[in-house]
């Protein structure tokens, strides 16, 4: 009986023994399998990244940011101690107690998950936030959570708790495209990070749980509420003073509102960013481009547009505008390409739009270069081709009038005889010799716009005529160097081949002028001598005012996405040279321009500027001035 008892004994003892061999030997199995696939962490300081493109204003402000923003390389020891206290506070309080897991950090956090039925808290400790933003996807599955935990021990064992917090500080996504503390401290605070104060370092600490619910930028208040409880963390570890917690505190009230970036900008660092590649090959090195773009004339035709919008565009139809402006070098100094970037990245500067009457620019200037004089006469009586009669807007036909008359009151009959006179072909010609790329056409109708050109070359194309014939390239590109200063491209003056005589040139500035004088460009005319055309395409489908006034010249587009009529009463010379006037008047410095924030979301106007159509329909030939 007593060996039937051991021998009993004996087998449990041996399957128990079994079965934990079997487990260690599975569980040996389970988790080699689980890190089968674990990164190379021997390569952890030459870990890649995509490379940045730094988009520089004229006067080296940065306006935009490409990739990933990753600032220099900075260790604890060269901050305040206050920045790493900061984000050890609200991150992971017990950092320099663990040893790359805290099981009682997970046990907490899982205890507080429980009770309020959603997960409130995480477990995770700084060093497997760094293992996991540096070599794991996010997802979220055991597989990842188990290779987290063996890097973090990894990283733990290969590093010291300050080269830890280096590489963390270095790497962390701040928002706003900033990668690394000294990235984040540039993008908001426009300084370096080892100048940090306490309450900037509270705030970029901040942002490590939501980087766009806790932005400066985007959200001041929880912001500020967010930096409170970091400065109140920090204390309760002992890490400031009460003293220095309230001085901190305090300065929230006199710390000036950080400015919000106009993402407007971006319609004009789009349009370099398609070409970029074509200047310098963009790969892993990261790059400053500086641009031409005048951050003062930028803001102005954005609070201009939106301010004649929110005013008087919306309701009278008109959901876009689009403004471009050009020195006399061909340099882009602004560029608004809508209404608002955050809405719709539709660039309205660079679409393809019917321009009306302002195409009438070529057909004048091609028939004076071929032997008419604007003081020739004309006939404006009514005519007929092939069934197709071509409409006056609010004009009455009196008979002949002079060439300078035609032009100044827009007459569509005369427009139609010059253009049979030197024909089409020739007038395409012209027009593609300054600059025009689109299909534009051989039909009569063409002189009259309607064919599809856009704003950025119909402007280049009059200010040849500013520059007296010396053709207008546009560019938005001055150098291009790497984050260490080599340069790797500069724009260098070039000799503009001459594409219209100085003669001619004189003419037309008579021709362009009479427009703003005593033509349908009235509400344009600032107390300097400027020149430009109204155009209106039909059924107000389109209105626009292009002129310049030395050394500037700007166009102004207003219309719709979805190609839609706006007021029957819209005309160029209307609020498109209203916003013109306004434009020019500020870059001259004869008058300020009221800053203007975009209308709420809900507005009736922006639901029908969100529809967007690249189209442009066939349009009639009855075109206004």
């Amino acid at each position: 009986m007593a060996k039937k008892k051991i021998a009993k004994r004996s087998r449990i003892s041996d399957f128990l023994i079994s079965s934990a061999v079997l487990t260690f030997v599975f569980s040996i199995f389970v988790f080699l399998f689980l890190i089968h696939d674990m990164p190379d962490l021997e390569r952890l300081e030459s870990k890649g990244r995509r490379a940045s493109v730094v988009f520089e204003s004229y006067d080296g402000a940065n306006i935009a940011t490409y990739g990933d923003l990753f600032k220099r390389v900075v260790t604890v020891d060269s901050l305040p101690s206050y920045v790493s206290k900061a984000v050890v506070a609200i991150e992971d309080h017990r950092f320099f107690h663990h040893h790359g897991v805290d099981v009682w950090g997970m046990l907490r956090a899982l205890c507080t998950n429980v009770v309020s039925g959603h997960i409130v808290q995480g477990g995770s400790t700084l060093t497997q936030q760094l293992a996991k933003n540096l070599f794991l996807s996010p997802s979220r599955s055991v597989k990842r959570k188990v290779q987290e935990l063996v890097l973090a021990l990894w990283l733990e064992k290969k590093f010291t708790k300050k080269q830890i917090l280096s590489i963390y500080l270095n790497r962390v996504y701040f928002g706003s495209g900033a990668y690394g503390i000294d990235a984040a401290a540039y993008r908001f605070f426009g300084k370096r990070a080892n100048k940090l104060t306490l309450l900037e370092a509270a705030k970029l600490a901040s942002l490590l749980k939501s980087p766009s619910k806790y932005s400066p930028f985007y959200n001041q208040e929880q912001s500020n509420k967010r930096a409170a409880l970091v400065l109140s963390c920090m204390r309760e570890e002992r890490f400031i003073s009460e003293s220095e917690e309230r001085e901190a505190l305090q300065e929230i009230e006199r710390h000036p509102t950080i400015s919000i970036p106009l993402d407007e900008n971006r319609y004009f660092t789009d349009w370099l960013m398609e070409h970029l590649n074509e200047i310098v090959s963009v790969e892993d090195e990261d790059l400053v481009v500086r641009t031409t773009l005048d951050s003062k004339l930028q803001k102005n035709g954005i609070y201009v547009i939106r301010n004649i919008l929110n005013k008087e565009g919306f309701k009278n139809g008109a959901g876009q505008m689009a403004l471009v402006a050009l020195d006399k070098t061909g340099a882009v100094r602004a560029m608004v390409g809508g209404y608002s970037y955050s809405e719709s990245q539709f660039n309205r500067a660079l679409a393809l739009r019917s321009f009306g009457s302002a195409f009438k620019y070529f057909v004048y200037l091609t028939a004076i270069e071929h032997g008419t004089d604007i003081y020739d006469m004309v006939s404006d009586l009514p005519i007929t081709i092939g069934g197709w009669s071509p409409k006056n807007y609010k004009y009455q036909s009196v008979g002949n009038i002079s060439v300078l008359q035609a032009f100044t009151k827009s007459v569509n009959t005369c427009s139609i005889r010059l253009a049979q006179k030197v024909g089409m072909q020739t007038i395409n010609d012209k027009a593609k010799e300054l600059g025009i790329s689109g299909n534009l056409g051989e039909n009569l109708s063409t002189a009259l716009g309607a064919c599809g050109v856009n704003l950025l070359e119909m402007t280049a194309a009059y200010g040849t005529t500013m520059v007296d014939g010396e053709k207008m390239t546009p560019f938005g590109i001055i150098s291009v160097k790497t984050q260490k200063g080599k340069l790797l491209y500069k724009a260098y003056k070039q000799k503009r081949k001459r594409v219209i005589s100085e003669e001619v040139c004189e003419k037309m500035k008579v021709l362009l002028k009479s427009i703003v004088e005593t033509g349908t460009g009235k509400r344009a005319k600032i107390p300097r001598p400027c020149y430009g055309k109204t155009g209106t395409s039909n059924d107000s489908r389109d209105a626009s005012f292009i002129g310049f006034s030395y050394p500037l010249v700007t166009g102004v587009w207003m219309g719709n996405d979805d190609n839609s009529p706006m007021n029957g009463k819209m005309t160029g010379g209307l609020l498109p040279a209203l916003v013109w006037h306004k434009f020019m008047m500020a870059a001259f410095g004869l008058e300020k321009v009221e800053k203007t924030e975009a209308a709420p979301r809900e507005s009736r106007a922006i639901k029908k500027r969100k529809k967007l159509s690249g189209l442009i329909r066939s349009l009639p030939s009855r075109n206004k001035s």
